[in-house]
């Protein structure tokens, strides 16, 4: 990243400890921690700051947002950018294994023991969580998120918001539309459309209600 500071913008959500180590294992120091809603729960809170008593040293500050769901995520980031926040390069954890081919777009973190295969591109604000698999040329785009231990082989492209359960498995030549679920530990073995989710081996559409998900939690970071 070549900065020696970092800012975490939202602190609610449990997922901030592992910005917080990476930035650790980094040598990054935690600028600044920017609450948006309700209590931190960074372990280290003496950089906390509350939205409502930001300083205008603020303006041009590089940050990025700490949330689980992409929702949350893409949401954070446009209240930072409008505060005058300016999204980072990508957080990538030093333990991770990338090929020199690959491409990460702004505000995207890659926690630890991730591996990305060769010519892969990676959108803004995606969050890749632990020993996650990425195969050559998969294209994830903006704010997606995958959780741990997910496999991705080869030549996969996820949409736009799409979320990826943990230990999930996406067959070679695999196309996932935008704002897609994919339930954990679910074999995908065709085509996903958008706004689906898929449960199961081999994974079958379900009828689904984002508000009534364990995934959903109002006003989460």
């Amino acid at each position: 990243m070549g900065l020696s500071k970092m800012i975490l913008f939202g602190v609610r959500s449990p997922l901030v400890v592992e910005y917080e180590e990476t930035c650790h294992r980094l040598g990054l120091k935690i600028e600044m921690a920017v609450s948006v809603n309700g209590s931190p729960r960074l372990v280290d809170q003496s950089r906390v700051v509350n939205i409502n008593e930001l300083p205008p040293s603020i303006i041009g500050k590089r940050f990025i947002a700490c949330a689980f769901t992409p929702s949350r995520r893409a949401a954070l980031i446009a209240q930072a950018q409008q505060l005058g926040f300016v999204l980072d390069d990508p957080l990538i954890d030093p333990s991770a294994i990338l090929a020199r081919s690959v491409r990460i777009g702004e505000g995207s973190f890659i926690n630890a023991g991730v591996v990305v295969g060769a010519v892969s591109m990676i959108g803004n604000g995606v969050l890749v969580n632990r020993a996650v698999s990425l195969g050559h040329h998969t294209v994830l785009g903006d704010y997606v998120s995958i959780e741990p231990g997910a496999t991705l082989a080869g030549n996969i492209r996820v949409g736009t918001g799409t979320m990826i359960g943990a230990g999930a498995t996406i067959l070679p030549n695999i196309r996932i539309g935008e704002n897609a679920l994919i339930a954990a530990g679910s074999v995908v073995r065709k085509d996903v459309s958008d706004g689906v989710l898929v449960v199961g081996n081999p994974a079958q559409e379900r009828s689904y209600n984002p508000a009534k998900s364990s995934l959903y939690v109002e006003d989460e970071e």
